[in-house]
């Protein structure tokens, strides 16, 4: 009886089990969509305030973003044909020796052949001078030998017919590879005019004193909006929600690798242009111009992806522990809203997008809702 009641009250936790796991799920879903909702209102919100002028950069940032991705899928592109066409030519040149070495070792067959036609006959060949005890020896090398040529020739034929396949297709590739070239250089034209697009909307404001204040005010407009979007992001991650790192970022205060090989160009609370307001992390500058990968500064999800004001592509990761990491005027955006990262995994390229004239990356370290100094905290 009591073992009845056992499995009786196992089977009620089975059951409940699923039951309860979606409701918390749905619960979870609800909360992400309530988060979505303030997010939103808050960047709507600091839209407006923006104005004419940050309409027209966000257009222009629009733009920029589509040209830059497009150029780098026509990079990449480029980058699988010339691939490809490499792996042929090398399996092209491979199959040649392999053609040349065939076509030599039949011709000395033949040579071989023609010398020993003389001989009366195969049983002739076989028995001149072999004991008779020799003579099934004899007969199996010979047997062993006439199948090695058979399979010389098969190989040589079947060489020449991948030969004539992997010549084709290089050829082939070498025509897509020149169309992917044309296409990639009105890619890269493209991008450099959304570039020019941007560079003259820098020059229109350094000539224009008003516009210089409205793009100044608008500056001190986006850290208290991108305050208040912390504020919004709700409850941060718990320490224990990331069991898999071995150590929190907190623990790694001052080992932190930097998020862009690059160095810093505008620290911590300095003012980037007098009139300014002054900034709550770094600006960095990449080392070379190849050098754009952002990377995440620890384990984390990812609370906010999108363009933010002049900020432009912001992307931030929550780490847990009240640690959270600001990346912004990112080119691209490689995680969504609510995606799980590793120490050091790939987040974004740094760019040119919200109010920055070069490519940039804006990095901000907060502890707690409070700024630190990024410096403190990351490698020498």
């Amino acid at each position: 009886m009591r073992s009845l009641l056992v499995y009786a009250l196992l089977g009620l936790l089975a059951a409940t089990a699923p039951a309860a796991a979606n409701e918390e799920s749905s619960a979870r879903l609800e909360e992400i969509k309530q988060e979505r909702i303030r997010l939103q209102a808050i960047r709507e919100r600091l839209e407006e305030q923006l104005g004419a002028l940050g309409k027209e950069l966000h257009g222009l940032d629009k733009k920029l973003v589509a040209a830059s991705r497009a150029s780098k899928k026509a990079d990449a592109n480029v980058a699988a044909a010339k691939s490809r066409l490499a792996e042929l030519n090398s399996e092209q040149r491979r199959l040649e020796q392999q053609v040349d070495i065939l076509r030599q070792r039949m011709r000395s067959q033949v040579a071989t052949a023609y010398q020993n036609a003389g001989s009366n006959s195969l049983l002739a060949l076989i028995t001149h001078g072999t004991p008779v005890t020799e003579m099934p020896h004899r007969r199996y090398l010979l047997a062993s030998i006439m199948q090695a040529q058979e399979r010389d020739r098969k190989a040589y034929l079947d060489s020449l017919e991948e030969l004539v396949d992997v010549l084709a297709e290089a050829q082939a590739k070498l025509a897509e590879l020149q169309i992917l070239q044309q296409a990639q250089q009105e890619k890269k034209k493209e991008l450099q005019r959304r570039v020019d697009a941007k560079k003259a909307m820098w020059r229109k404001i350094k000539r224009d004193a008003s516009l210089r204040k409205q793009r100044d005010a608008a500056l001190a407009k986006q850290e208290k909006a991108l305050v208040d979007l912390l504020n919004g992001l709700g409850a941060g991650l718990a320490a224990s929600d990331l069991t898999a790192e071995r150590k929190t970022l907190r623990q790694r205060k001052g080992k932190i690798r930097w998020p862009l090989n690059g160095k810093v160009v505008a620290s911590y609370r300095s003012r980037v242009a007098p009139g300014r307001p002054r900034l709550a992390g770094v600006q960095l500058a990449p080392r070379r111009h190849d050098a754009t990968k952002v990377t995440a500064v620890g384990a984390g999800r990812v609370r906010f992806a999108d363009w933010f004001g002049g900020y432009g592509l912001m992307m931030i990761v929550d780490h847990g522990d009240g640690m959270m990491s600001v990346y912004a005027h990112n080119d691209a955006l490689f995680k969504q809203v609510g995606d799980w990262v590793a120490d050091r995994e790939l987040l974004a390229d740094a760019g040119r997008t919200g109010w920055v004239e070069s490519v940039r990356l804006y990095f901000e370290l907060r502890d707690k809702g409070r700024t630190v100094n990024p410096k403190q905290w990351c490698r020498r």
